[in-house]
C-alpha cells in the first residue's frame, strides 16, 4: 500500500457476509473535514531506521550477508565477499576433503542424513540407559540438542526419554546415582519441557557432592540455571538457596588466590539465566562463540560429530528461510507507506520486530506465525508512538471510538487525521487478513476477539494518554493491570496462537466467535498475562530515563519511587526487578503444572476437535508454552543494556545480523 492522500482503497471482510470485498473509499464522507489549526506536537526524536530496505528485498536474489549496517567497514564487506564465494564449501572430516554443495536442495538432503544419524544415536543411549556411563551420556546429548537449537527435529524421542529418566528417579528401587551436573541438567530439562520434577532430585545429589561442589564448575554452573525453573511457593525455597550457593561457591573461588579451579571463571551471576534467553539466540551463540556464557558455549567443541554438524546446517537452513520471509515483510511494510513522509515521526522497526518474531516462533513451521508477530508488532510499535507522543486526546479518543466500531469497513472514520486512517487501514485490513487465513484452514472465525483485542489495547493507550495530560501518578497495582495490556504482548499472542494452529485459546468455539468471555473483554489465559507482565516492566526497566525526560506517562519504576516506603530510584528498580523475578516463577507454575493439566483434561472431548488425541493436546501445548515463554525471553534480550527498539545499539544490530544476515560459513561435514 501506498504513502495515503485521503483513504487509500483497501480490501477488507464484512462480518455478517463473511469476507465480501468493500472499498474504504465507499464508508467515508465525500466532503474533506473544515482545515485545522497546526498543532504543535510533542516528538521523541526517534533513530531512523538503519537498515536498506531494497537491499533486503532483493537478497532473495543476491549473497545472504549482512545488509544495511552503516557501521560495516569496507573492509568487512570484503571478507564477507571472500566468504561468500565459500558459503556453500564443507569439509568432509578434515580440511583436505573439500566439496561443495551447490543448492539448498542438496543441503536439505545432507540434514535428512544427520537427523537419522542423531536419531540413531539417540536410539542406541536409550537403549542402554541402565548403565550408568550411557545415562549420563544421553543427558548431556539431550541437553546439547537443546542448546544447539535442534532438538526440535527429536521432540518426541526427547520427551519419551525424559519421561522415562523422569519415572526412574520417582520409583526409590530404580533410582541412579546423577552427580550434580547431571541430575541439575535433567532437572532442568524435565521442568523445561512441562514435567514437573521435584526439587528433592537436585538436593539430593548436592547433598551427596557437599564440598566437592566448589571445584565442580559444570556442576555449579547447572545447578544456578536450574534455580531459574522455579515455581512460587515456600516449598520452592531451596532454588534460591541454590542460586545463592552456586554464586557464593563462585565467589569463594574469586578470593581463593591459591584456588585453580574453573568455579574462578564461573560468570554468575550471569547477564541472562538460560531460562530467560530465547533458544534461537542461545543456539546461535553456541555455534559462533559469541555468548555470554563462554563456559557454557565451550561444550560445542565436546559434543558428538553429527549433532554439531546438524546444528551448523539447520542454522544455516532456517535462516535461509526467516531471511526470505523478513523481504517479504518488509516488502510489505515499504508498501504500507507507515515508515516514511508523514509517518517518520514513529519509530520503523520493521526488521528488528522480525528479529523477535523468528526468536518467538523460530521453528520453520511457524511461518504464518512469524509473519502475522512481525506485521502486528511493527503496528504495534507505530501505534504506540501515536498515543505516547504524536496524538491529542481528542484525536486519541476519536482514534478508540473508530476502533471500537461494531464494523470497521463501514465505519465512518472521515474525521481522522490523515496519519490516523493510515494507521486505522493498516491495523484492519492486516487483522482481516489474520482472520481469513485462520478461519480457512482451521474454521474458526477470529476477527470478532481480534476487534476486541484492538479496541482494549487502545482503551488503555488512552488510559496512559489521560495519565501523562493530567499528571496522574497511579498506584504499582493500578499501574500493572493496565500495563500488561499496554505492553502489546496480548495482541500479539492473540494474533500468533491461532496462526499456530492454537484455535482457541481458552474458549470454546461459540464463545470465540462471540469474541469474549464473561464480561465482554477478551479472556486471556494466565500466561498470556504473565508473560506480558514480565514484557512491560523489562520495557520499563530500559526506557524510564529516557521517557521521564521527555514527560511521558509514568512508568512502573516512577510508580515504585512514588510509593511511601520506597528510597529512591535504586531501591524501586531493585523492586520492579523482584516481581519479574517472581513472575517468572507464576509463569513456569503454568507452563509446567497448569496448562498442561487443562489439556489432558480435554483429550477425547468432542466439543474440542483440536484436543482430540494425547499427542495433539501435548504438541499444542508446547507450542502454546514456548510462544508465551519465547515472547517474555525475546523482551529480556532487546531491553538487556538499553530500549533496544526505541534506540537500537550496536549489540542490537549485531544480533539482528547474525540470526538474520550472517550464516556459518564453513560447515564441517
Amino acid at each position: 500500500m501506498s504513502s495515503v492522500v485521503g483513504v487509500p482503497p483497501v480490501v477488507v471482510c464484512s462480518d455478517s457476509e463473511h469476507r465480501q470485498q468493500v472499498q474504504v473509499a465507499a464508508a467515508v464522507d465525500v466532503e474533506s473535514p473544515p482545515p485545522v489549526l497546526q498543532l504543535r506536537r510533542r516528538s521523541a526524536n526517534y533513530q531512523p531506521t538503519t537498515w536498506d530496505y531494497d537491499s533486503i528485498i532483493s537478497s532473495l536474489s543476491r549473497r545472504p550477508l549482512p545488509l544495511g549496517a552503516s557501521e560495516e567497514t569496507e573492509e568487512e564487506e570484503a571478507a564477507a565477499d571472500d566468504d561468500d564465494a565459500n558459503l556453500l564449501q564443507v569439509a568432509n572430516g578434515n580440511t583436505d576433503s573439500m566439496y561443495n554443495i551447490s543448492s539448498e536442495t542438496e543441503l536439505v538432503q545432507v540434514q535428512a542424513s544427520l537427523k537419522d544419524s542423531v536419531r540413531r544415536l539417540l536410539l542406541v543411549l536409550q537403549e542402554e540407559e541402565d548403565d550408568d556411563r550411557s545415562r549420563l551420556m544421553l543427558i548431556r546429548t539431550i541437553h546439547q540438542l537443546q542448546s544447539l537449537g535442534i532438538a526440535y527435529h527429536f521432540h518426541q524421542e526427547i520427551r519419551g526419554i525424559l519421561l522415562s529418566l523422569h519415572q526412574q528417579q520417582q520409583q526409590q528401587h530404580r533410582q541412579h546415582h546423577l552427580d550434580l551436573h547431571s541430575a541439575a541438567l535433567l532437572f532442568r530439562m524435565l521442568r523445561g519441557l512441562g514435567i514437573p520434577a521435584s526439587t528433592d532430585m537436585l538436593m539430593s545429589a548436592l547433598r551427596e557432592e557437599d564440598d566437592k561442589v566448589i571445584t565442580d564448575s559444570d556442576g555449579v554452573l547447572a545447578l544456578y540455571q536450574a534455580s531459574y525453573l522455579a515455581f512460587p511457593g515456600p516449598g520452592e525455597t531451596v532454588l534460591d538457596q541454590a542460586r545463592a550457593l552456586a554464586i557464593g561457591k563462585r565467589a569463594a573461588g574469586r578470593r581463593d588466590d591459591d584456588d585453580d579451579s574453573d568455579c574462578t571463571r564461573l560468570p554468575l551471576p550471569l547477564p541472562l539465566p538460560l531460562h530467560w534467553t530465547a533458544p534461537r539466540l542461545q543456539a546461535m551463540w553456541s555455534l559462533k562463540g559469541k555468548g555470554d556464557d563462554h563456559n557454557h558455549n565451550k561444550k560445542v567443541a565436546v559434543v558428538d560429530p553429527a549433532i554439531l554438524q546438524l546444528a551448523q546446517v539447520d542454522f544455516n537452513l532456517v535462516q535461509a528461510l526467516h531471511r526470505r520471509e523478513l523481504a517479504e515483510v518488509t516488502r510489505w511494510w515499504k508498501e504500507s507507506g507507515l515508515g516514511v513522509g508523514d509517518y517518520s515521526f514513529a519509530r520503523d522497526r520493521v526488521v528488528e520486530c522480525f528479529f523477535c518474531a523468528a526468536c518467538i516462533a523460530p521453528e520453520p513451521r511457524l511461518a504464518e506465525c512469524r509473519e502475522v508477530l512481525a506485521k502486528i508488532g511493527a503496528l504495534l510499535v507505530h501505534l504506540d508512538d501515536i498515543y505516547d507522543v504524536y496524538g491529542t486526546l481528542d484525536e486519541l479518543q476519536a482514534f478508540t471510538d473508530a476502533i471500537a466500531a461494531a464494523s470497521w469497513e463501514n465505519c465512518r472514520c472521515n474525521h481522522l487525521p490523515e496519519y490516523m486512517k493510515a494507521m486505522y487501514s493498516a491495523i484492519w485490513t492486516t487483522s482481516v487478513a489474520a482472520a481469513d487465513r485462520v478461519l480457512e484452514k482451521h474454521g474458526y472465525d477470529m476477527l470478532p476477539l481480534y476487534k476486541k483485542a484492538w479496541h482494549e489495547l487502545c482503551k488503555a493507550f488512552l488510559v496512559e494518554a489521560q495519565w501523562q495530560q493530567q499528571g496522574h501518578m497511579p498506584s504499582f497495582a493500578e499501574y500493572v493491570s493496565n500495563g500488561w495490556v499496554t505492553s502489546t504482548g496480548p495482541l500479539l499472542l492473540l494474533h500468533a496462537l491461532p496462526a499456530a494452529g492454537i484455535i482457541p485459546i481458552t474458549q470454546t468455539q461459540t464463545q470465540a466467535n462471540n469474541g469474549a468471555g464473561a464480561g465482554g473483554i477478551v479472556d486471556y489465559p494466565r500466561l498470556v498475562e504473565l508473560s506480558s507482565t514480565i514484557f512491560r516492566l523489562c520495557n520499563d526497566c530500559a526506557s524510564h530515563e529516557a521517557e521521564s525526560e521527555r514527560g511521558d506517562a509514568p512508568s512502573s519504576i516512577a510508580c515504585c519511587m512514588a510509593e511511601p516506603w520506597c528510597a529512591g530510584e535504586e531501591q524501586a528498580r531493585d523492586a520492579v526487578q523482584g516481581v519479574i523475578a517472581e513472575t517468572w516463577k507464576a509463569l513456569n507454575w503454568e507452563v509446567v503444572v497448569v496448562v498442561p493439566a487443562a489439556a489432558s483434561g480435554s483429550v477425547g472431548n468432542d466439543n474440542d476437535p483440536c484436543c482430540s488425541s494425547s499427542e495433539t493436546a501435548e504438541s499444542m501445548t508446547t507450542t502454546m508454552a514456548n510462544l508465551c515463554l519465547n515472547l517474555a525471553r525475546i523482551i529480556h534480550c532487546i531491553y538487556q543494556d538499553g530500549d533496544g527498539i526505541s534506540s537500537p545499539t550496536h549489540r542490537m544490530k549485531q544480533m539482528v545480523k547474525d540470526l538474520l544476515f550472517n550464516p556459518i560459513v564453513h560447515l564441517v561435514l
